[in-house]
């Protein structure tokens, strides 16, 4: 029966594939790219920072002279193989059932997003195969065969570390398991460490790599840091953006992806650490919302296959558009009864001390919580999705026995409990998370900062801004955005009785010494009551005033004639912290009339003379 449900898998996304002509963008044609680099030249790139696994899988294609089309079908069919390994962990943790086995196959194969997901070549859906094929064979063999169960465990794992280095830690939670089949802790523990050194032993030619290539030895890639530091941006709430690029390397002198890469990605950790320490109430929010991304909405899965710009041609890209609403919600709708069946899984498997289901959990929750502290992607859901199917079918499979039970009219006293605490477990958790999230987003907004690049005495530094104070209706709109070069900061509405007011304020550690401070100001996006603005900008440095106030109508007309209005303020500096602080005060019904954002660009600090 197996199978059967794996053929049913593989024929579903051949089917796909074939009928829906995707071309691979972004990251997922740099595999391809580098693929046939690595054919040709018998190399990887130079610029080439990540795990070579997948390149490694599909380089042979490359050098066969297949392309695009041929990728995909070597993706789709392994994609397919997901479903066996799924089927038999759910055979295993259904005390043998065949039944729960195919329930479970049946998941994988018909599941809608990793169906579109085989339309793109990437690394998320080999790697996600890999990680549940190697907790089958744990949950196979570490009953009767411990040590043989170890070895396949640590040699798929390494394997799946090859593709994503994520997968790394997962060789340590098999002691879990191995205690869950009866094991002893102790020979629990020395399995584990026998399936770590496994993992690390297949990873070995690649640390010598690294050692030969960098002088340093490490069993992971070059860009870790690099992901951090995207994750940790606050001016796209932890997602990419092409600007970081900008801004990073006019900061540091690197270029993401170009040598020195070791150099290029410390330097980007030790801004993402600092990013992640500036606000850690903002920090928080930016977790929830990044665990949201991740773990809620499946339609984001959709997004590289279908509906991403360029990614499809006429007419299938109209095809999709016109049907995008229920495709999405079609996918939505499977994961969220997926996600709720799992936790009712949950719950089951606890109250019945199923340890062996229990025991794979941690697997699930780990990568949710590795991705959420670095960077989430909604495509690296792939492997928790899997790892949950087995739940969902324990939760099925209760289903059916209370049906039995019912339709019989025996005792069902236990099965009654059962279904009021699984419930209970599932609307808590679907009422929780959006709160939650509503508690991220008043988090986020709450202590919302920014970045950008600036001049700080001849070198170019990262500016970071907070708002300290703020007086008036934010209207659910960020009240500081940044931009690589620049900050915008939100003019409030006034209205007749009261004003309107925000003050933004950044911070540079300063010598004694005479200095000038500029910046030039705009507004953005111009309407066409822009000039009907009013209101002024005041700075103090150290609560003392600097500089002559601005006039916003001003600023307002030199921005609709494509200029920006300069400020300079010249002051003495006894030392130490410099606090910055820019006073925007809306005046007059009229002062919202505009949505523009005052605009901060070119922000300078010149020593003029020092001590």
């Amino acid at each position: 029966m197996t199978f059967l449900v794996v053929a049913l898998a593989i024929v579903l996304r051949i089917a796909w594939v074939l009928a829906v002509p995707t071309k691979p963008v972004g990251d997922f044609a740099m595999y391809v790219e580098s693929a046939a680099h690595l054919a040709q030249h018998g190399s990887l790139d130079s610029e080439y920072v990540y795990m070579p696994g997948y390149v490694f899988l599909i380089a042979p294609v490359q050098a066969l002279g297949g392309g695009w089309l041929a990728t995909k079908l070597v993706g789709a069919v392994l994609g397919g193989l997901g479903a066996g390994a799924v089927a038999g962990i759910a055979r295993r943790v259904c005390g043998g059932s065949a039944a729960a086995a195919l329930l479970a196959g049946l998941l994988f194969a018909l599941w809608p997003a990793g169906i579109a997901i085989a339309g793109v070549t990437g690394t998320d859906m080999p790697a996600a195969v890999l990680v549940v094929l190697a907790a089958y064979v744990l949950v196979r063999f570490s009953a009767e065969r411990p040590v043989l169960a170890a070895v396949l465990f640590g040699l798929l794992t390494g394997l799946g570390s090859y593709i994503r280095a994520i997968v790394v830690p997962l060789a340590a939670l098999s002691a879990l398991v191995f205690r869950a089949q009866g094991q002893p802790w102790r020979r629990s523990i020395r399995c584990a460490a026998l399936a770590c050194a496994i993992a690390l032993l297949v990873l070995m030619p690649w640390a010598i790599r690294n050692r030969v290539r960098y002088g340093e030895t490490f069993f992971t890639d070059s860009h870790g840091g690099l992901t951090a530091l995207v994750g940790a941006n606050p001016n796209t709430d932890g997602c990419y953006s092409r600007s970081l690029n900008r801004a990073f390397h006019d900061v540091t002198g690197f270029t993401l992806l170009a040598e020195p890469h070791r150099e290029a990605d410390r330097a980007s950790m030790a801004i993402a650490k600092d990013w992640i320490r500036f606000d850690p109430l903002f920090t928080l929010g930016l977790l929830v919302s990044k665990a949201e991304r991740l773990l809620v909405h499946e339609r984001a899965l959709l997004y590289w296959p279908l509906f991403r710009a360029g990614v499809l041609p006429e007419p299938e890209h109209t095809f999709f558009a016109r049907h995008r609403s229920a495709i999405e919600s079609m996918a939505d709708d499977f994961w969220l009864s997926l996600l709720a069946l799992a936790l009712a899984g949950v719950a089951i498997a606890g109250l019945r001390k199923n340890w062996l289901a229990l025991s794979l959990l941690p697997q699930a929750a780990i990568l949710a919580l590795l991705y959420t502290a670095i960077f989430a992607e909604p495509r690296y859901r792939l492997p928790i999705c899997m790892l949950l199917m087995p739940f969902a079918v324990i939760a099925i499979v209760w289903v059916y026995q209370a049906i039995l039970t019912l339709v019989r009219r025996t005792e069902a006293g236990r099965l009654k409990r059962e279904g009021l605490i699984a419930l209970c477990l599932v609307v808590t958790v679907f009422l929780a998370a959006p709160a939650i999230a509503w508690a991220g987003a008043r988090l986020r907004e709450g202590h919302r900062w920014a970045v950008h690049e600036c001049q700080v005495v001849g070198r170019t530094q990262f500016c970071k801004w907070r708002i300290a104070a703020v007086e008036g209706d934010l209207q659910g709109r960020p009240a500081v955005r940044g931009v690589w070069d620049g900050v915008g900061l939100m003019i409030l509405q006034a209205t007749d009785h009261t004003g309107a007011s925000l003050v933004a304020e950044t911070e540079w550690l300063l010598a004694p010494g005479d200095y000038s401070l500029s910046f030039v100001a705009d507004l953005a996006p111009l309407g066409r009551d822009a000039s009907e603005v009013g209101g002024v900008i005041r700075v103090t440095a150290n609560g003392k005033a600097a500089g002559e106030p601005l006039a916003l109508p001003a600023i307002a007309v030199a921005s609709r004639e494509g200029t920006t209005l300069p400020w300079i303020a010249k002051l003495h500096h006894d030392g130490g912290l410099l606090r910055l602080q820019v006073h925007v005060a809306a005046a007059g019904r009229q002062a919202h009339a505009s949505s523009a954002r005052l605009w901060l660009g070119d922000v300078r600090v010149v020593l003029n003379r020092s001590p």
